[in-house]
Order: structure tokens, then sequence, then C-alpha cells
């Protein structure tokens, strides 16, 4: 409940940012179409989309790079010129800074939930399971978040956390093989497969729609344990830094 009382401030904070907001809408919509236009019409020898495929894919995409909203707001008010006005502030700063991941998760898992929308409705892609979809992209935007804020705890340099943090993003895409097949090496294997929350989170999808439920928990517990682990990392991280 604490965390609800900076809520509003955040939101009111985010707003400011609006042209950010909106280009985090609008681009990933852009791709979506872009693929659309070259892929729509192309089946599988199964008979599946390779399009609903590719939408699945890129809406898990852009959360890994949900984080850079807060890791920007997080850095700029509380670790730079804006720190001393904003610890003058009459609301708890620690629980602002909760606040921030809260309301940067919810922003990034309403994009994806539009782009499902945006990608059903008018680009006619099948989802065998909205929910589960959903909550594969609220774990990659939690992950991604609490990845992003361990990099500003942890890196004195902003610009090189910055830099870091999209490494992770593209990293992730390019180890799970979306742009050039990698090395037959027990390493890439391990981080194209249960190493990388991406691929997790397609396996997992995959799973639930051919009824694989048990093998979709599995999956998914990974990325919850994973989620738990760095989240305590991050903490530990955030006091030695704020102190």
């Amino acid at each position: 409940m604490r965390v609800a009382s900076t809520v509003k401030y955040t939101v009111l904070r985010m707003i400011r940012n609006y042209i950010v907001l909106l280009l985090l809408l609008i681009v990933p919509i852009a791709i979506l179409t872009f693929f659309y236009f070259i892929l729509s019409g192309l089946v599988s020898e199964t008979g599946e989309s390779y399009f609903d495929d590719t939408a699945l894919i890129q809406v898990l995409v852009f959360q890994l790079f949900g984080g850079s909203l807060v890791m920007y707001l997080i850095h700029n008010d509380l670790f730079t010129a804006h720190r001393m006005r904003m610890y003058t502030l009459p609301f708890n700063q620690t629980m602002y800074a909760f606040s921030i991941m809260l309301c940067g998760a919810a922003y990034s898992i309403s994009l994806g939930f539009i782009l499902m929308a945006y990608a059903q409705f008018v680009l006619g892609v099948v989802w065998e399971n909205w929910a589960w979809v959903l909550l594969h992209i609220a774990l990659i935007a939690v992950l991604s978040i609490i990845v992003s804020l361990i990099l500003t705890f942890s890196v004195k340099k902003q610009k090189l956390a910055e830099r870091l943090n999209e490494l992770y993003g593209v990293g992730y895409v390019v180890l799970a093989g979306m742009f050039f097949p990698m090395p037959d090496h027990a390493f890439f294997e391990f981080m194209g497969s249960y190493g990388n929350p991406l691929t997790l989170s397609i396996m997992s999808v995959h799973a639930m729609d051919a009824s694989n439920s048990g093998e979709a928990w599995r999956y998914t517990s990974i990325l919850l344990a994973a989620i738990v682990l760095l989240f305590i990392i991050m903490l530990l991280a955030g006091r030695r830094r704020i102190r």
C-alpha cells in the first residue's frame, strides 16, 4: 500500500515523456505490420502460418527492451542533479523507485496486450491461449526491468549501463538464433534454450498450445526462478548504491 501512495507521482512523471511512450507503441506496431506484408499468406509444410509464429516472437522480443524507460527514470530522478530536489519532496524515495518499476512493468504489459489485440484484429493472427501469452509477456517484462535496474545500480557510468542493457536484449535475440544459427557448442545450445528467457517463453507458449501443460509449466518455472533470484540481487545492489 505504501507503493500505491507514490504511483500517482510516477504516472505524472511518465506522462511527461509521452513522446517516448508513443514511440514504444508505434515502432512495434510498424515492425509487426512490416513483417505481415512480407509473410502474409505463407504457411509451413504443416499448414501453420509463418506470420503467426513471427508475431509471437516479436511481441515477446519487444519486452526484452521494456526496462529502458525504468532505467532512465530511476537514474535521472535518483542519481543525477535532480536527486536533491527529489529527496525534498514529501514521499518515500524507496517507494517511489518501486512505483517506477511497477508502473514501467504495467506499461510494458499493456503494450504487449495492445500488440496482441492489433495482431489478432487487424493482422489476423490466431492466439491459441491469450492468458498464457500475456503471462509470458509479463514475465519477460518484469525480468527485463530487474536486469536494467541491476545494471543501473551496479555500473557507475550510465551510458555504459544503457549499452549493456541494449546488449542484453539484442544478445538474447541473437542467441535464440533469430538472425543466424548459433555454433554447435554446449554454451550456445544452453543460451539458446534453457538459459534464454525469450526461448523459454516461446517454448512454453508452444507447449501450452499443444496441450502439454506440464512441459509449459516447466519452462515457466525456470523463468520464475530467474526473476526471484535476480530480484534479490537487484535489492542488494540498490541498497548499496543508494547508501
